[in-house]
């Protein structure tokens, strides 16, 4: 089958994300699966799940990039994506587009941008057209903040796409017209219709308006402050007759439209000025009949940045649907000059794309295009359904997430130090929480013997247990029908629940017999558990710890907590990378 890799590939890419020696495994042994334990105390499998992965393995980068897909904290809280992924907007969706001036009675006749909420294409002009999507559009998804026009890295990816490189200011805003226009010249090889972007809301820069779209309405809608007015004396015409229009003199569209419409990249926001919403002026007159005021100007941009988080969860799956058998990303341990850069670059917000050699920059971009030729295959009838991987990713964060956040919890009262907490109570909630996690995948078996000096010896009892938490996820998952793109996949998936079930192993050597402990040796455990806790929670660093959704204090029923973002938080970022904290923001009716 075209796209797949043969078996020992496969094997190869996972071994590659968890740093484990080709030659330790048959080719044809599913990973971390064990052998039978064995009499010694100190086997090589029982060394191999003990020690923590390398510093330089990627299995939770790519696995925490693939649960932020299509959602939007994750990809404000990681604004510089890695990953280029292809899918396509699905039959249904609404698509809108808002310009300043346009009496045509037509939508753009070049690439322009469109969002999925009218709430953000409301702040680039109150002339707004809803589009009902009629067929896939054939789209590339960046993930990241990758519309924020900032120098830090969200549109490494996109730069490297149309340039092979980073370019000077390719960041900056102005050249977004120039990007928009590149991308959809690049994409014409392989029927791509748009590329799809998030900057504090989802959008996507789509290249043909006449394509797989039918027009829902056009409508001058009421204008305010900070948003054009409308333009007067607009003639208004069905849809049935739009719609028409637009497919039989596509060809011969007039080019004012174009020229007056709005860029929301260029003409909203400026790299040396602060935010504007559109121009500005004298507050605009209500339309004749009007009674009251208009809506307050600041709930145009507040509406907008809450759109955005209404798609923190699920996101955009429902609209938008990627192949994850066509998935290419710089997380990829094959790029080794990332390697070297993320040593230098200790915080994950901080890793960007851009880093990359002109060698693997090549290397991603050859990858992409032959993924993307091949997409116009049709499969044939009869062929195996293909793996749901954003399932089973979800499946995993779902299994241990809050569980480890309230295992962390419990543990934390070591923070006040030895004789502040009730040790023995800490350490017997804390082992029934990992027991908890465990449970599923210990067999009655798993019970170690007793040495000289009742001292329980090895790790070699627990083996069944890790084995079967770490692969329970893809044990069954046949190599040989895998893409590269798979393979990386899977890799992920068991290089975070392997490192998972290793932790807690770690942590159940000592738990299984602490109760019978003294007080001080608990003490000890109970300090050691949450440091081990804490590390393998900032390894994971998944969004959807409570830390980085939730307000301290609550927000009041005036406020929305949100996310810090460009471009009203993080204009002048520096590029550390730093994450910040969700803090409470005013919904403007005060």
């Amino acid at each position: 089958m075209k796209g797949t890799v043969p078996t020992r590939t496969c094997t190869l890419y996972i071994l590659g994300l968890l740093s484990i020696d080709v030659l330790a495994i048959p080719t044809q042994q599913p990973l971390l699966i064990l052998p039978p334990p064995t009499t010694s105390a100190h086997s090589v499998e029982e060394l191999r799940w003990t020690e923590p992965p390398s510093p330089d393995d990627t299995g939770n980068l790519i696995f925490n990039s693939l649960n932020g897909f299509l959602k939007h904290q994750p990809n404000v809280l990681y604004r510089n994506g890695h990953a280029i992924v292809a899918g396509t907007v699905t039959p249904g969706t609404l698509l809108y587009h808002s310009s300043l001036r346009n009496c045509t009675g037509l939508p753009p006749s070049k690439p322009e941008w469109v969002s999925f909420d009218p709430e953000h294409s409301y702040m680039f002009g109150s002339r707004m057209y809803t589009f009902q999507v009629v067929k896939p559009l054939k789209v590339l998804y960046f993930d990241g903040s990758s519309a924020a026009k900032m120098p830090s890295g969200p549109m490494d990816t996109q730069e490297i796409l149309t340039h092979g490189g980073l370019t000077d200011g390719g960041w900056r805003a102005e050249t977004d017209r120039t990007r928009i226009v590149e991308l959809c010249e690049w994409g014409k090889d392989f029927g791509l219709d748009g590329f799809l972007r998030m900057e504090f809301d989802f959008e996507m820069m789509l290249c043909d308006f006449s394509v797989g779209m039918e027009v829902v309405s056009a409508l001058d809608l009421f204008p305010v402050r900070g948003v054009a007015g409308r333009l007067p004396d607009c003639p208004s015409e069905s849809m049935n007759s739009l719609n028409t229009k637009f497919r039989h003199e596509r060809q011969g569209f007039s080019t004012n439209e174009s020229s007056e419409s709005f860029n929301p990249s260029v003409d909203l926001y400026l790299p040396s000025d602060p935010p504007r919403r559109g121009p500005r002026g004298p507050p605009p007159t209500p339309p004749p009949g009007w009674v009251g005021s208009l809506r307050p100007e600041q709930t145009v941009l507040i509406e907008a940045i809450q759109a955005g988080n209404w798609h923190d969860l699920p996101g955009l799956t429902q609209s938008v649907q990627l192949d994850y058998t066509r998935f290419v990303t710089f997380f990829d341990p094959k790029y080794k000059s990332l390697i070297r850069a993320r040593r230098a670059q200790k915080e994950k917000g901080a890793f960007r794309a851009g880093n990359a050699t002109k060698i693997d920059a090549d290397v991603m971009l050859a990858d992409l295009r032959e993924m993307l030729r091949t997409w116009n295959v049709t499969r044939s009838e009869g062929m195996e359904p293909r793996i749901t991987w954003s399932l089973l990713v979800q499946t995993v964060v779902e299994r241990y997430s809050t569980r480890l956040e309230y295992l962390l919890l419990l543990l934390s009262t070591s923070n006040d130090g030895p004789g502040a907490f009730n040790a023995t109570q800490i350490s017997t909630k804390a082992r029934w929480q990992v027991l908890i996690m465990l449970s599923p995948y210990m067999p009655v078996t798993s019970i170690p013997s007793v040495g000289a000096g009742s001292n329980y010896i090895g790790s070699v009892w627990l083996d069944p247990t890790i084995r079967h938490c770490s692969n329970v996820y893809t044990s069954r998952i046949p190599s040989s029908t895998l893409t590269s793109s798979e393979c990386l996949i899977r890799g992920s998936v068991e290089a975070v629940a392997g490192e998972i079930c290793r932790t807690l192993g770690i942590i159940w050597l000592e738990a299984f017999d602490v109760e019978s402990k003294r007080e001080e040796e608990q003490v000890v455990l109970v300090m050691k558990w949450y440091s081990e806790t804490r590390r393998l929670m900032d390894w994971l660093g998944w969004a959807g710890w409570t830390k980085f959704i939730t307000c301290d204090p609550a927000c009041s029923v005036h406020e929305f907590c949100t996310f810090p973002q460009w471009p009203m938080d993080t204009r002048n970022e520096d590029e550390s990378g730093k994450l910040n904290k969700p803090y409470c923001h005013s919904r403007g009716l005060e």
